[in-house]
């Protein structure tokens, strides 16, 4: 029952609840979970880079055809930092995004691609083969947006290099060969370009964090489904190294970022290695920890300069059953971890060929196939994130696109439902996938450190993770529930001075909403099938 009303930190007049820890269907028909729960601050591990999305593809679409209204729309959703006035968050503040640097599928209104909406413009004018910074004005549209709204840092990612500078003038490879399709005689020229770009944007007043140059180098890129190639393990090296030459000499302080590995495992193993491969597996794209960071490698670029000593993969297919998920990223941070090199989580969307309960480890048999939008797909990129973060020991963690048709964070809709062609959508609908983002990266912020929390460990229950602001003055805990019923968390909290100050939750019914608690129980109330996040404040 009510018992009194308290001022919240943001400002709203916060009903709470008697002290005891009891949920409210506990309290009115004696049913329900309860678990202990203990966070210790002082106990730290990896600090926390960024939460990022990626532009590509169809959210070029939706700055260069839709109207300002909806276009503003979707940059709130994506990157406010703001509450309203009810005190919820106005979006979930990104706080990187990731630019796709396009090799020209799509020129004018055309592309060739078999869903024009994954053609992507590029800066250079296939006319006179120069730079042109004005081509991509969608993209450019949400960059100033993601700018505008607090979100300050920036990739650039290439899934081709230009299509003149590639072997068969194509946005994807021909030949099943698995080798890059970037002429033998461009590798100076396609770093030139991505510096060059660069350091544009950058005069721009972006902050060009990162210049991620080959996406996903072990698969054959031979479909016309999208732009892609493939890369060799040596191949990527010596774009490195040129790399490396074009932003030194444009003194940039961007940083390569590699290798945006389709799977976890190949960035330590080469279980994935595909038998049509024709390429050695130790020039196939794979067991890229030791290929570029040991220096007994023959493809060692660890001593590159403007090389992070980081590594980024891909979440797909490593993540159906609880064992694997655990199990993967357990032996992806202790590699990484050998090697003195961060890991980062850098793409996972819900791929359509997943979409079959009986292969998912806590979902349903009623659930609708490829149902992008329910709270089912929410808790299963939850549990995701938690276990990339708590057992990978990732720094940081980024959806694939940040607008799609139907599997993107946000759904592109008009007055029917979904629509078929990116043009001509006309709404912009978040998915429960960007309300469950969001409990992580609107509040886990740059600079925040993974501390912490036990009595939360259950993937078919109740998961949890906590982090810390860098001047300590904040906590935040993230819960996941699987359960189908209510369950109450009792947190035992080892800071002095630290009060419970909100309490958001993303289910069925709420979109990261800001929920009744109690400031003094200690008591965080998890409804079911729900992502939940707490804040606490912490006064000395």
């Amino acid at each position: 029952m009510l018992m009194n009303a308290k001022l919240g930190s943001w400002g709203k007049i916060l009903p709470f609840a008697a002290a005891a820890c009891m949920p409210a269907m506990l309290l009115s028909a004696g049913g329900g979970d309860s678990i202990g729960v203990e966070i210790d601050p002082g106990k730290k591990f990896q600090k926390i880079e960024y939460f990022g999305a990626s532009d590509a593809w169809s959210t070029q679409y939706v700055g260069d055809y839709w109207e300002d209204l909806l276009k503003e729309k979707a940059a709130r959703l994506l990157f406010s930092q703001k509450f309203d006035g009810a005190g919820n968050p106005e979006g979930i503040g990104l706080s990187l995004w990731r630019v796709n640097l396009g090799g020209g599928s799509l020129e004018g209104d055309e592309s060739p691609i078999k869903f024009p909406w994954r053609g992507a413009r590029s800066f250079i004018d296939p006319e006179s083969g120069k730079i042109d910074m004005a081509r991509c004005p969608g993209l450019r549209y949400f960059m100033e947006k993601a700018k505008e709204h607090g979100c300050e840092n920036f990739l650039l990612f290439s899934n081709t290099p230009p299509i003149g500078m590639t072997k068969n003038s194509s946005y994807h490879k021909t030949e099943p060969d698995f080798r890059s399709n970037l002429k033998e005689d461009c590798y100076d020229d396609f770093a030139e370009y991505l510096a060059e770009v660069a350091k544009r944007l950058s005069d721009s007043g972006y902050n060009i964090k990162y210049i991620s140059p080959v996406n996903e180098p072990s698969w054959k890129w031979t479909t016309d489904i999208q732009e892609g190639t493939p890369w060799l393990n040596p191949e990527i090296k010596r774009l490195a190294v040129e790399l490396d030459k074009s932003i030194q000499k444009r003194g940039l302080e961007t940083k390569i970022f590699l290798p945006e590995a389709d799977s976890i495992q190949n960035i330590y193993g080469s279980e994935r290695f595909q038998k049509d491969n024709p390429n050695s597996k130790e020039d196939a794209a794979f067991n890229q920890l030791y290929a570029f960071f040991d220096p007994a490698s023959k493809d060692y670029i660890g001593d590159l300069k403007t090389l992070a000593r980081q590594i980024g993969a891909h979440s797909y297919h490593t993540h159906l059953k609880n064992g694997q998920l655990r199990e993967v990223r357990e032996r992806a941070a202790k590699e990484a971890q050998k090697y003195g090199v961060e890991f980062h989580q850098t793409e996972w969307c819900f791929l359509g060929f997943y979409a079959d309960p009986k292969k998912l480890d806590g979902f349903t048999a009623d659930w609708k196939t490829k149902n992008y939008a329910d709270m089912q797909t929410a808790l299963h990129m939850a549990k995701i994130i938690y276990a990339d973060l708590v057992f990978g020991g990732a720094r940081s963690w980024s959806y694939w696109v940040a607008t799609e048709l139907r599997d993107g964070i946000c759904a592109l809709i008009d007055a029917e439902g979904f629509v078929e062609d990116a043009k001509k959508g006309r709404e912009m609908r978040p998915n429960k996938l960007l309300w469950a983002l969001g409990n992580y990266s609107f509040f886990i912020r740059p600079g925040y450190e993974r501390v912490s929390l036990e009595g939360a460990e259950d993937l078919d229950g109740v998961i949890a993770s906590a982090y810390a602001s860098p001047d300590g003055g904040k906590i935040v805990a993230v819960f996941v529930n699987f359960k189908h019923g209510e369950v109450a968390a009792k947190v035992s909290l080892k800071s002095s001075g630290a009060k419970l100050s909100g309490v958001y939750k993303t289910d069925d019914r709420s979109d990261l909403a800001l929920v009744k608690f109690s400031p003094e129980s200690g008591c965080v109330e998890l409804a079911p099938r729900s992502v939940t996040t707490a804040v606490w404040t912490v006064r000395e």
